[in-house]
C-alpha cells in the first residue's frame, strides 16, 4: 500500500472558510476592530474561529484586556503559511 506525498487539495468549501479566517486575521494585523464594529458583526463566526484558534486576541497582557481585537504570534504564523500556499 502506498501513500501519495505532497499536497492535499481542498475542497472550494474548504478554501473559503480558510479565505475568511485570512480576511479576519489580516485586518486584526493592519487595522485593529473594535469588538462590537460593523467588521465584528459581520464576520462574528469567524472571529469566534479565529479566536479559539489563537490567531486574533483582545488580551493586552497577563492581567488586562481590551475591546480591540488584536493578530498573535499564531496569526502572523497562519497568515505566513496562507500566504506561502497561496503564492505562484
Amino acid at each position: 500500500m502506498s501513500e501519495e506525498h505532497g499536497q492535499t487539495s481542498i475542497s472550494d468549501e474548504e478554501m473559503a472558510v480558510v479565505l475568511s479566517l485570512y480576511t479576519v486575521v489580516q485586518r486584526a494585523r493592519q487595522q485593529p476592530f473594535t469588538t462590537k464594529s460593523l467588521f465584528a458583526r459581520q464576520f462574528a463566526n469567524e472571529i469566534a474561529l479565529c479566536a479559539s484558534e489563537q490567531y486574533i486576541t483582545t488580551r493586552v497582557n497577563d492581567n488586562a484586556f481590551s475591546n480591540v481585537w488584536m493578530v498573535t504570534h499564531e496569526g502572523l504564523e497562519f497568515i505566513e503559511g496562507v500566504n506561502d500556499v497561496l503564492s505562484p
